[in-house]
């Protein structure tokens, strides 16, 4: 019996002894980390920056937006909604169609490839398509893609 506890005080003081170098480790890490020598004017300036983001989301999401974008939706004689794409010409972007998607994808996007174009969409809502406008213009400092009621 005397043994069984001897082995078990030796296994306890081990793993305290682990324990103590993980917790020491960590500590050192997080020392020398950029999250450590953070000071409170950049605690706050960050605050402000992810409240003014969130305020801006909200404002573009808010009922009242949402609400006015849907009564923007036409429908065809069918009763489905009429859907509308961004036409880009693939020459005046002078760059290669799985660059320009990957970056669509990025920025929320969809598009398609169909011979010396470049379709954004089809969306129901037109605001999409004008978002999309602001990002080409942003990125290529030109108005670019003209936007066309969607036919299959």
């Amino acid at each position: 019996m005397r043994e069984l506890i001897k082995y078990f005080l030796g296994i306890i003081i081990i793993l305290t002894i682990v324990y103590t170098i993980f917790i020491s480790y960590n500590v050192f890490v997080f020392i020398n980390s950029a999250e450590s020598k953070i000071t409170i004017k950049d605690y706050s300036e960050n605050m402000e920056q992810m409240t003014a983001e969130r305020e801006a989301l909200e404002e573009l999401f808010n009922s009242e937006n949402l609400k006015n974008s849907s009564n923007n939706i036409n429908l065809n004689f069918d009763g489905t909604p009429m859907t509308w794409v961004l036409k880009v010409e693939k020459a005046i972007l002078q760059t290669s169609y799985e660059e320009l998607e990957n970056e669509f994808l990025k920025n929320s996007f969809i598009s398609f490839e169909d011979s010396d174009f470049i379709f954004i969409g089809p969306y129901i809502d037109r605001s999409q398509l004008l978002l999309a406008q602001e990002f080409l213009n942003e990125k290529y400092g030109k108005d670019l893609g003209v936007i066309e009621k969607w036919q299959i």
